[in-house]
């Protein structure tokens, strides 16, 4: 999960840091430290070597090295150490693959009726192998996409891809195998880690925690060391849905109260600037009355009328406001159309003085 840990998971994660569980080696195990031993046995050797007698190991260092490398090459140490092969229970719950898990516990447990022992039933649900040596329920916990069915894991395929069916699959899984198979939720893997550790998701998670509801405290460790969540309860879960849905609306409801009022916001400073759009219009066509003139039409490439002459109203195509005649503020298609619009201006200016002495 590539979401902000909660704080269960961070104690998880402390107590498992701050815990220590004491368990036998394995073969594997056991051939890997004797193999870093006598690498280191050799390595001491051969420093010794080399202070006790440095100007001949000087001299024949070439011959020495290649000798002590023949004789590496005829311990014939495993370049590899060996890992326990997987098992169908194991393929198939990496897989999330329900029916055949299902098919595969019942076969067990129709084995165990005709004359298995218990012991030896729990021993193959919860067996451990591949290259971390995880159990059936580590690797349906973990809910690779994919795993084919080679001996060891390090070759096996993965897709770690995850979507909601993947999720609920493995989820059921965890769920088959741990109330079906009872399988032991407190194994531990090569780095120490308990199914619920490397789960996937939340909803897997859940799964862990249903079952334990479901199965009771008195199974296992499930706190000290299964390190499972609280136990969640099928109404517990109803409740957390139904909480998570109205957080949901609530949202939604926030989000759709703002685009409301965000859309009355930018309709209203429209029709502000509207209106005064209107009034910036009234007042111009106004004045251009006072000074003898008609209001100015506007054209379809200008909302504002920019290259209509002011006098005549003639459009003038191709042409912007700077590129006509201009007088005071008015902008004009021809001279004849300026000393037209002067001579009017003139006489209104003549016919205003007489009146006024009148």
């Amino acid at each position: 999960s590539v979401k902000r840990p909660t704080f269960e998971n961070v104690m998880g994660v402390y107590n498992v840091m701050m815990s220590c569980v004491v368990r036998d080696m394995t073969g594997g195990e056991i051939t890997l430290v004797d193999h870093v031993a006598s690498l280191s046995l050799e390595n001491e050797r051969f420093v010794g070597r080399e202070i006790n007698d440095r100007g001949n190991y000087a001299e024949g260092s070439t011959a020495t090295i290649e000798e002590e490398e023949e004789e590496d090459v005829d311990k014939k140490v495993p370049a590899s150490r060996a890992f326990t092969p997987l098992t169908p229970l194991h393929e198939a719950a990496a897989a999330s693959e329900l029916p055949t898990l299902l098919t595969l516990l019942e076969n067990i447990a129709i084995a165990e009726e005709e004359g298995g022992e218990e012991e030896d039933y729990l021993d193959i649900i919860n067996s451990r192998a591949g290259e971390k040596e995880m159990t059936p329920l580590h690797y349906a916990a973990a809910a690779t996409t994919t795993v084919t069915s080679t001996i060891t894991a390090s070759s096996s395929s993965t897709d770690t891809s995850m979507t909601p069916e993947k999720s609920a699959a493995a989820a059921s899984c965890v769920t088959a195998l741990l109330t079906q198979g009872h399988a032991n939720p407190c194994i531990v893997d090569s780095h120490n880690r308990p199914p619920y550790f490397v789960a996937a998701n939340d909803k897997i998670r859940e799964a862990f925690r249903l079952a334990r509801s479901t199965l009771g405290e008195s199974y296992c460790s499930w706190d000290d060391v299964a390190k499972v969540g609280p136990a969640l309860s099928m109404e517990d879960l109803q409740k957390k849905k139904q909480k998570e849905a109205e957080k949901k609306r609530k949202q939604r409801a926030r989000q759709k109260a703002k685009k409301s009022k965000e859309k009355a916001e930018q309709k209203e400073m429209e029709e502000k600037k509207r209106l005064e759009e209107e009034k910036k219009q009234k007042e111009e066509d106004a004045k251009r009355i006072r000074h003898g003139l008609k209001p100015k039409k506007k054209t379809s490439g200008s909302s504002s009328g920019d290259n209509v002459c002011d006098f005549c109203q003639t459009v003038c195509k191709g042409k912007k406001r700077s590129q006509m005649f201009q007088r005071l503020e008015y902008v004009y298609c021809s001279t004849d159309c300026v000393r037209k619009h002067q001579r009017e201006l003139m006489a209104a200016a003549a016919t205003a003085r007489m009146g006024g002495g009148a």
